[in-house]
């Protein structure tokens, strides 16, 4: 069974709300579906408790916001890639010989991107059994 990658989602739900408030702030991130207000910076530093922007600028010099930063990243790849191989696809089925090349990288791309995915997971599985 594939191991679920953790959402962005869960990530910011495991931050202080001061965090999380700014995070989705500063990438205009929705929660819940639900359209996001635009806020001043003042707003936001009154709405989440926080005195002055030293704070939040201090949290982005840490990996738990590298990590967010990159989780979120990796879902905007994930649907460009999906875009880009939509597009390409829709002009190699009309004959494009360059978009018929890309097609096939784009492919190979998938699934090396899947191959590599499936023993990470494994590696993951046999060191979660040692651990038994």
């Amino acid at each position: 069974m594939a191991k679920k990658t953790e959402s962005l989602d869960q990530a910011l739900g495991r931050l202080p709300m001061k965090y999380r408030m700014y995070f989705r702030w500063k990438f205009n991130i929705p929660y819940k579906g639900q359209e996001v207000k635009e806020r001043t910076v003042e707003q936001l530093l009154k709405a989440s408790g926080v005195a002055n922007m030293s704070t939040f600028e201090a949290w982005e010099k840490t990996e738990e916001y590298e990590y967010l930063v990159n989780l979120m990243l990796a879902g905007k790849e994930a649907n460009d890639l999906l875009e880009v191989y939509n597009a390409v696809s829709e002009k190699a089925k009309a004959g494009d010989s360059k978009a018929v090349d890309t097609l096939f990288k784009i492919q190979k791309t998938i699934k090396d991107n899947l191959k590599r995915t499936k023993l990470q997971e494994q590696e993951v599985q046999e060191e979660d059994d040692l651990l038994l």
